[in-house]
């Protein structure tokens, strides 16, 4: 008489492993989005200042050397800034976030600042960068 070896139990798959994965990636996932922020104006130098908070760059209306306001690298005036903006402060208008170049005159910064407040901005905050002493 031929034995034949009793079948062999098949195992249920493993589906913990599978689920870790997909957490952790996850994880990671949200790790860098949280990191990325908006790229600043490469022909923007932010003035230096000595208290300036340690922030990762602004998504912010940038004042050139030349006077001229850009956006994503797209030039705007202040009441086209303001109109595209969807966030508005119970306060009256937009907080504008405004990033001059170090070059920039004070007469043309305190303009393009005057400007912002009669297109219907809220609060005008300047952007500065932290001078390690």
């Amino acid at each position: 008489m031929l034995k034949l070896p009793p079948p062999q139990k098949k195992r249920q798959m493993e589906t913990t492993i599978s689920l870790i994965n997909v957490v952790f990636l996850m994880l990671i996932f949200f790790l860098v989005a949280g990191q990325l922020s908006p790229p600043e104006d490469p022909e923007v130098t932010l003035a230096a200042s000595e208290n300036a908070p340690p922030l990762p760059p602004p998504d912010a209306l940038y004042a050139r050397a030349d006077g001229g306001l850009f956006y994503r690298d797209e030039a705007v005036t202040a009441s086209d800034y303001l109109a595209g903006l969807e966030q508005v402060v119970e306060d009256g208008g937009p907080f504008v976030r405004l990033a001059a170049d170090e070059a920039l005159g004070a007469t043309d910064l305190l303009a393009h600042v005057d400007a912002l407040y009669a297109a219907g901005a809220g609060r005008v905050v300047i952007v500065t960068r932290n001078e390690a002493p």
